[in-house]
């Protein structure tokens, strides 16, 4: 290093070790004016528990942990002064690389680049493997006019990373600086190779090839940048650690994941209020808070937040799908059914479908869901629900055809009892008497219910043993599926349909109200 910068270097460090003292003093000042509410409940929750944790430390680095911590986290929300007051705080406490170098991040991004430089290497001799603070200091360097000081640091971040295409492209600025162009050229097509499709690379390139006299080469440069304009990307672990701190929409978002997680669906529910209100024209998000306030017990006030979206952008297919779903109880149904249908009209999702097929159930429009339900099965053939509701569908319009959708929903979940029941009972209704007889017997081994037993009477109508039907139809008494059959054999006759009209087995899970718990 050339005395000039020992002396800068010096003077600048006895600066900010004098402004560390002060702050850390002074008490800790940040303006929220002109935040959003959840940012600056944030803030104010932080800066606390820096306090708080930093009166209560053991020792000198866990106190310097506690305000570095802090510091960072208003780094991640890009408010430098904070941070660096918080990082002097710090590096008062110990004087760690790691704060010092978020600190000269900070001011270097303020354009405090003299005391940064100090920073940056007193971090590299304290921590002479930390890459990312040799080709920072180097850079700095660079701005300063210091060419050798430049090259000598990022040599040293290349030796310990030779692939680091950001260091290449900076010691190919200062070749072109000394105006070696054709060392810079040689270094950017390094860089290059490592990081193709970086527009800054190929700009510099053209320029370099262009002072060359390669005027080919230098339009074809032009031409790979196009309109992009990007720098390789830098690898630094300690900013990653502070950009995951950001308190975006998406932080607020991945709070509430982790509070999902931990089966805490009130602060998960707070969290996505905070996303939204950070991000109000995010439709992802607005949709994932309407899901949760729903499973939260408010549908009012997530039928008001869909309603909201879709004030904003009817083109939605998601919240028109969403409204729908909140509203597939309310009566009469046709708001919703035309949201279900609106949806469908602007993307072919499946949710959307398969909720259209389960109005269409409720409505006794059977083809229509039969319709729905084949479309769902051929995008999912591998979902039993779907071809389950499928087989159910054509039986309800008497078509035996309804067995084999019944069929493939058991060959795929085998042990599902109330698709047995079906086919047992389709199976009677579509003259397979034996199969329905062995089916229904089967079921009653396992589960001796009113479902299972009235199951069992429709296959014997269909063996013409009416006698022991009856007997089981009277011990059923009033149950529709009994009056169903009792109607049967009166007219001497087995019924069109395997269950009555109105019966619950018409009506899919996404329209059956959930049973009211016991108070």
């Amino acid at each position: 290093m050339s005395r000039r910068w020992r002396l800068l270097c010096a003077t600048a460090l006895a600066a900010v070790a004098s402004n560390a003292q002060q702050a850390a003093e002074e008490p800790l000042v940040i303006n929220l004016e002109g935040l959003s509410a959840p940012l600056a409940d944030a803030l104010r929750d932080a800066r606390a528990t820096a306090e708080r944790d930093a009166a209560a430390a053991p020792n000198d680095a866990a106190r310097a942990a506690a305000w570095g911590n802090l510091g960072m986290f208003y780094q991640a929300q890009h408010l430098p002064w904070a941070a660096e007051q918080a990082y002097d705080r710090a590096l008062a406490a110990a004087d760690e690389a790691r704060w010092r170098y978020l600190r000269a991040v900070v001011l270097e991004e303020r354009g405090e680049t003299e005391k940064a430089i100090a920073d940056y290497q007193q971090v590299t001799e304290k921590s002479p493997n930390n890459t990312a603070a040799w080709y920072r200091l180097g850079a700095g360097r660079l701005l300063e006019g210091d060419h050798a000081g430049a090259e000598a640091a990022l040599d040293a971040a290349l030796r310990l990373a030779p692939d680091y295409a950001v260091a290449l492209a900076a010691k190919a600025d200062v070749a072109a600086a000394r105006q070696d162009w054709k060392q810079a050229v040689g270094l950017l097509e390094k860089a290059w190779a490592l990081a193709p499709g970086a527009g800054q690379l190929a700009y510099k390139l053209a320029l370099a090839n262009r002072a060359l006299g390669n005027v080919e080469a230098a339009r074809g440069w032009l031409q790979r940048r196009g309109d992009a304009n990007a720098a390789p990307k830098m690898d630094d672990p300690l900013l990653l650690e502070v950009a995951q701190l950001s308190l975006s929409a998406r932080f607020f978002v991945k709070a509430g994941e982790w509070a999902l997680e931990r089966g805490d669906l009130p602060a998960a529910v707070e969290a996505l209020r905070n996303a939204v209100a950070l991000a109000p024209d995010a439709a992802d998000i607005r949709l994932t808070y309407v899901r949760l306030l729903e499973q939260d017990g408010k549908p009012a006030a997530a039928e008001r937040e869909v309603r909201r979206l879709l004030d904003v952008d009817a083109q939605s297919a998601k919240a028109w799908y969403q409204l729908a779903w909140l509203l597939r109880h309310a009566q009469p149904p046709d708001e919703a059914q035309a949201a279900a249908q609106r949806s469908l009209a602007l993307a072919d999702a499946t949710p959307a479908r398969v909720l259209a097929a389960a109005f269409a159930m409720r409505a006794g429009r059977f083809a229509d869901a039969a319709y729905h339900y084949a479309k769902a099965t051929a995008g999912e053939p591998g979902n039993a629900y779907f071809h389950y509701w499928h087989g159910l569908a054509q039986a309800a319009q008497g078509d035996c055809a309804g067995r084999e959708a019944l069929a493939q929903a058991l060959a795929l979940r085998p042990n599902w009892g109330e698709a047995h029941i079906a086919l047992a009972r389709v199976d009677a209704v579509c003259g397979r008497a034996a199969a329905a007889l062995r089916r229904a017997r089967g079921l009653l081994r396992v589960k001796d219910d009113v479902d299972t037993r009235l199951t069992l009477a429709f296959a014997e109508v269909a063996a013409g043993d009416n006698e022991t039907a009856a007997r089981r139809i009277a011990e059923a008494g009033s149950h529709p599926d009994a009056t169903l059959l009792d109607a049967a054999l009166a007219e001497g006759e087995m019924p069109s349909r395997p269950f009555a009209v109105g019966s619950r087995w018409w009506l899919p899970s996404e329209l059956r109200r959930a049973p009211r718990k016991a108070p």
